[in-house]
């Protein structure tokens, strides 16, 4: 029998094809539907596939989101909550993307379940109550990821669900090339394990990392 080698971007291939026709809102479409050309990275179409189905297992009523941006991942987060009567409360330091993200929301049926808070998220979750979310995904400024570790464990209830946008930064360049956000990552991807948290870190996107506070 001849061994085939497992080719990862083949694999990719093969799960978008079989996935084509049922991710919905796409992300090159819902980029497209904007019109803007700069905005923060927003998660990849496997990303929201994850949280999607994750959230489905959790059935949350509150959702917190760290870093909007044009609000891809707010409205697959708020197409989950919604099923289940719940709500997205999402923080953005970019007042001047906000506009362009509610019509977004609007155009995918969910700008009745997402509260958005224009602030800095270091300062706007310190006042947020603790245990009052069944979901926190963090996806804001990477130097932040180990400033606001603490407060993002506090706030989410026991047995609620954190998600991590690129966590795997550290490994794109050699140690002796990386920036400060990779420094913070690599912080940020350490101190977690000194949580009462089961964590791992999933090589989808640019990684991605999956806890449940204990």
């Amino acid at each position: 029998m001849t061994e085939v080698p497992f080719d990862c971007q083949n694999a990719w291939d093969y799960i978008e094809e079989i996935y084509k026709d049922t991710d919905r809102p796409k992300l090159e479409e819902y980029i497209k539907a904007t019109g803007l050309v700069s905005f923060g990275p927003p998660i990849e179409d496997e990303m929201a596939r994850l949280f999607s189905l994750l959230l489905n297992l959790v059935r949350p009523k509150r959702v917190l989101e760290i870093g909007m941006s044009i609000g891809f991942s707010t409205t697959h987060l708020a197409l989950v909550a919604k099923r289940f009567g719940g709500t997205v409360t999402t923080i953005e330091i970019d007042e001047s993307i906000v506009a362009d993200a509610r019509r977004a929301f609007e155009r995918e049926g969910v700008s009745g379940s997402i509260e958005i808070i224009i602030g800095d998220a270091k300062d706007v979750i310190c006042e947020m109550d603790s245990e009052s979310f069944d979901v926190v995904f963090q996806d804001s400024t990477k130097t932040l990821y180990p400033v606001m570790l603490e407060d993002c464990i506090r706030v989410l209830r026991p047995g609620g669900l954190f998600l991590v946008d690129d966590t795997l930064f550290p490994i794109i360049r050699p140690p002796n090339e990386w920036t400060e956000g990779d420094r913070a990552i690599d912080k940020f991807n350490r101190n977690l394990l000194d949580y009462y948290v089961e964590s791992t870190i999933l090589p989808i996107g640019e990684g991605c990392t999956i806890a449940v506070k204990l």
